[in-house]
């Protein structure tokens, strides 16, 4: 890593220091985003299924 304080101001220098470091993605995180696209395909199903029931509802009889 380059110290910012001794380092000469060149875009070579402050292309390194702004480069991110590489972080590691837990389990846990891929668990909860299972979790929230289960949430959403059960909101879809399930407004899916209302309007189903409630255009069946609407259908003349007879």
């Amino acid at each position: 890593m380059v110290d910012l304080i001794s380092a000469p101001p060149t875009l070579l220098a402050a292309a390194e220091a702004a480069q991110a470091e590489k972080t590691e993605r837990s389990a846990l995180l891929y668990a909860w985003w299972a979790l929230n696209l289960a949430v959403l395909v059960a909101v879809g199903y399930g407004m899916y299924r209302l309007l189903q029931t409630w255009r069946a509802k609407r259908r003349p009889r007879g």
